[in-house]
């Protein structure tokens, strides 16, 4: 293992430790992950890693995030990953999505019909690379909600702001407030067995919308919108978890689907179309 990867790995591990010791009910899963078609590139994307998921409570805020490891059990060349020393190298990406309650913070109800709990909410994504071309560090924010359906379902809206620091090289890198995301989410728990194990079903999507990315390139490879909209299923044991996802991108991570691009030699970018992960994880 690198000293570079050793060091990203030691300081995911203490951030998540300093988290777990300072929340009640926090929840580690170690997973490892296929996954192929995927399109936050231009070009399909095959990828197995290692990822390190948290989730849990403390007082008023939620905790989820994860930490991945690319490419640690293998992958395609169109991503680089943590033993690519030769190269543009991804050694850690990471995303965290705290959310605050205000219903919990205040101590009172502030529901308003359906809408039953308010949030100020945020989601950070960082991806490590040793390079501006393998760098990204993008953070939204804004306020969130869940909703009530007077069913099963579970249902959670949040809306964002973005701002863009490094995001591999492209022309809205360090643009304050480039547009907004719309997340949706949904969750229905399908079926619960006699041995404590459960199905169930989760779903997210994200529109981004209003960025300067598509006009500051004149729109010929890049777009001003994206969405991609992921579909979990997932079975769940005290300590054993196992999930599949099918995932649809439209324009996925703002690539015109379809454009041609140069990256040493022509190509058509394919970035509209379904992806599929499969996950195996040990929680504790």
């Amino acid at each position: 293992m690198s000293t570079k990867l050793m060091s990203c790995v030691l300081a995911a591990t203490a951030t998540f430790c300093g988290m777990g010791q300072a929340t009640a009910g926090m929840d580690a899963t170690l997973w490892g992950i296929y996954s192929n078609n995927i399109k936050f590139s231009p070009k399909k994307v095959e990828n197995a890693y290692l990822e390190l998921e948290y989730m849990g409570q403390t007082g008023p805020i939620d905790w989820y995030g994860y930490f991945d490891a690319p490419k640690y059990f293998g992958g395609n060349d169109n991503i680089n990953g943590v033993w690519d020393k030769d190269k543009n190298t991804s050694f850690m990406f990471m995303e965290h999505q705290p959310k605050l309650s205000l219903n919990r913070l205040t101590g009172k109800d502030l529901s308003v019909g359906p809408f039953k709990d308010w949030f100020v909410a945020a989601d950070w994504i960082l991806d490590a690379g040793n390079n501006v071309l393998t760098r990204q560090n993008t953070l939204y924010y804004g306020l969130g909600t869940s909703i009530d359906t007077h069913t099963k379902l579970g249902m959670n809206v949040n809306i964002y702001t973005r701002q863009q620091w490094e995001n591999y090289g492209a022309a809205n890198a360090y643009t304050s407030n480039d547009g907004g995301r719309l997340q949706v989410q949904f969750f229905y728990p399908i079926y619960s067995f006699s041995n404590g194990g459960n199905i169930n079903y989760f779903t997210f999507s994200n529109y981004d919308f209003g960025s300067k990315l598509g006009t500051k390139t004149g729109g010929n490879t890049r777009t001003n919108e994206a969405l991609v909209s992921t579909h979990i299923f997932s079975y769940n044991l005290k300590n054993f978890r196992a999930y599949t996802a099918a995932r649809y991108f439209h324009n996925g991570s703002q690539f015109k689907d379809g454009a041609m691009n140069n990256w040493g030699s022509d190509f058509a970018q394919n970035s509209t179309g379904w992806g599929y992960y499969i996950g195996l994880g040990y929680k504790f």
